[in-house]
C-alpha cells in the first residue's frame, strides 16, 4: 500500500488517539503536549499519508529528518468553545453573551419552573439497560426531528455503529451520555466523546414537543458546566456552519489536510504530488460550490409540520359546563401535547397544574388550563 488516507479528528475524538505518522501533538491551548503511543515510524516511511481535518488548535509534529509534509486550507471550519480562562459556567455566559447571558439562564430558569426536571450524566458506568433505552429514545427524537424538518439525518445513516462502540466508550471514560428528563421521561439526550480532557458533541436530539424550551441550548449550558467542574477544558462542536455554534463558539478555526511523504522517495514523492492536487481542486470545488449547493438544497426541502397546527380561539366568556375532561398523556391525544407546552411557556405554569378538556360539540377544540391561565385551541 503506497498510499493511506486518515481523519485527525475522527481519530482523535472517536477513536482516542492520533494518525501514527505524528510522534507527538501540541495542543495551542495551554500549550500542552500529548506523546503519541502510536507513532509508527518504520511503517509510515513506507508511504504517503493523506490526513484530512487537522484542526488549527493542534498542531501535530514530525520527524523532519524523514519526512515532508505538505499543507491545504480545508473549506470547512470548526467550532469549539474553550474554557481554561473561566472558573463557572456563569462566567463564560457573561463573556460570550454580554448583556444577553440573562437570556440564557432565563432559558434554564423556564424549563424547571414548568416541568419537574432532573439532569443526569453517564460517565464511566451506565447499564445495559440504562443505555438501550435511551439509545432508543434518542433514536425516536431524531426520527422525528428529521421528519419535521424534512432533512435526512446521517447519525441515522450511521445508527448501527454508533449503537454499537458507544456503550463501552462510556464505560470507559472515553464517552458521556447526558440526558435531561421531566418526571421519567428523556426530552433530551446527547451522547459526546472525550480525550485528553477534551468533549466533542457527537450526537444529540431532543423530543419536538418542547420546542419553546430551546432544550439545545440548555443541553449546551449543561453540559459546559460539567466541563468545567470536571477539568474538561475544551467543548468541541465540530465542523458545519449553523447559528448555535457561532453564537456559543469562542473559537471559531480552520482545519487542514496534511499530506506526508518520505523525502528520500521519489516514487512515493510523486504519488504526494498527484494526491496534492486531487485535494487542493477537490477544496476549490467545495468554495465554489457549496454555497450554491446549500441554496439549491433548501429550494428542494420539504419541511413537514410534524405537530399538529393549531389556533388559539377567544377565550373570553369561557364556560366550564361545555367541556368534558380528557388525559392528555393518552396516546391517543399526543397530538396535544405540543400546544399544552407551548401554554405552559407562555403563560409560566407548571404542568402538575395543567388540566385539558375536550368541546364535545365542536371538533378539536380544547380548554386548556393551568392555576391562573386558561386558553382555548383548535386543531
Amino acid at each position: 500500500m503506497k498510499k493511506t488516507v486518515s481523519d485527525f479528528f475522527f481519530e482523535h475524538y472517536e477513536k482516542s488517539n492520533v494518525p501514527e505518522i505524528y510522534h507527538e501533538i501540541l495542543y495551542t491551548q495551554g500549550n500542552k503536549v500529548y506523546t503519541n503511543p502510536c507513532y509508527n515510524l518504520n511503517k509510515c516511511k513506507t508511504k504517503v499519508n493523506s490526513v484530512m481535518f487537522v484542526p488549527a488548535y493542534i498542531q501535530p509534529s514530525l520527524d523532519g529528518t524523514v519526512f515532508k509534509l505538505k499543507k491545504i486550507s480545508q473549506f470547512f471550519k470548526g467550532y469549539a468553545i474553550e474554557l481554561d480562562e473561566f472558573k463557572t459556567i456563569d462566567e463564560y455566559l457573561k463573556f460570550r453573551f454580554k448583556k444577553n447571558s440573562k437570556s440564557i439562564l432565563k432559558k434554564v430558569k423556564r424549563l424547571e419552573h414548568c416541568f419537574s426536571v432532573s439532569y443526569h450524566f453517564y460517565f464511566g458506568e451506565i447499564s445495559q439497560k440504562d443505555y438501550d433505552f435511551y439509545m432508543d429514545e434518542l433514536k425516536l427524537m431524531i426520527i422525528k426531528r428529521f421528519k419535521q424538518r424534512g432533512d435526512v439525518s446521517q447519525n441515522l445513516l450511521n445508527w448501527e455503529h454508533y449503537y454499537k462502540i458507544f456503550f463501552d466508550l462510556i464505560n470507559s471514560k472515553k464517552a458521556s451520555l447526558f440526558v435531561i428528563k421531566n418526571n421519567n421521561e428523556p426530552i433530551c439526550i446527547s451522547i459526546s466523546n472525550h480525550f485528553n480532557g477534551k468533549m466533542f458533541s457527537s450526537v444529540s436530539s431532543y423530543n419536538i414537543d418542547y420546542g419553546k424550551f430551546s432544550l439545545g441550548n440548555i443541553e449546551i449550558y449543561k453540559k459546559l458546566e460539567w466541563c468545567i467542574n470536571n477539568n474538561h477544558n475544551t467543548y468541541e462542536m465540530g465542523m458545519g456552519d449553523l447559528s448555535y455554534k457561532r453564537e456559543w463558539s469562542n473559537n471559531v478555526y480552520n482545519f487542514e489536510h496534511h499530506i506526508v511523504y518520505p523525502k528520500k522517495s521519489i516514487q512515493l514523492k510523486v504519488i504526494a504530488c498527484l494526491e496534492y492536487l486531487k485535494i487542493y481542486f477537490k477544496e476549490l470545488i467545495y468554495k465554489l460550490a457549496y454555497v450554491r449547493y446549500k441554496n439549491f438544497k433548501s429550494k428542494l426541502k420539504k419541511t413537514e409540520d410534524y405537530s399538529d397546527s393549531y389556533t388559539i380561539l377567544d377565550s373570553k366568556n369561557i364556560d366550564a359546563k361545555d367541556y368534558i375532561k380528557i388525559n392528555y398523556n393518552k396516546p391517543e391525544n399526543q397530538f396535544l401535547k405540543n400546544a399544552i407546552f407551548d401554554f405552559l411557556y407562555s403563560k409560566i405554569e407548571h404542568e402538575k397544574d395543567v388540566s385539558v378538556f375536550e368541546k364535545p360539540k365542536q371538533a378539536k377544540v380544547y380548554l386548556i388550563t393551568g392555576k391562573s391561565n386558561s386558553q382555548i385551541v383548535q386543531f
